[in-house]
């Protein structure tokens, strides 16, 4: 796994914070292996069931929360190199 131990306690405080106890957060994608070199931090909440708009909230509440704590590495830098504009 591809997350300091800072970052993985940061995920779960926080995570706790704005989802609530009964949550737990799934890491997903390239971080989960070690043999690839990182990239964007891919997560998946389970155990938050609400309203579309409450989720959304949420997600910036926790987003928000999360880049005081750690910083904005969590924003995919391919999205410039690789991005489509729309």
């Amino acid at each position: 796994m591809l997350l300091t131990q800072y970052q993985i306690t940061t995920f779960k405080r926080v995570g706790e914070e704005v989802f609530g106890p009964d949550a737990q957060l799934y890491l997903f994608g390239s971080r989960v292996d070690e043999r690839r070199a990182g990239g964007d931090i891919d997560l998946y909440v389970v155990g938050f069931d609400r309203p579309t708009e409450q989720q959304i909230e949420a997600k910036l509440r926790f987003l928000s929360k999360v880049k005081l704590s750690i910083g904005d590495q969590l924003i995919d830098q391919q999205a410039e190199q690789t991005g489509v504009l729309l």
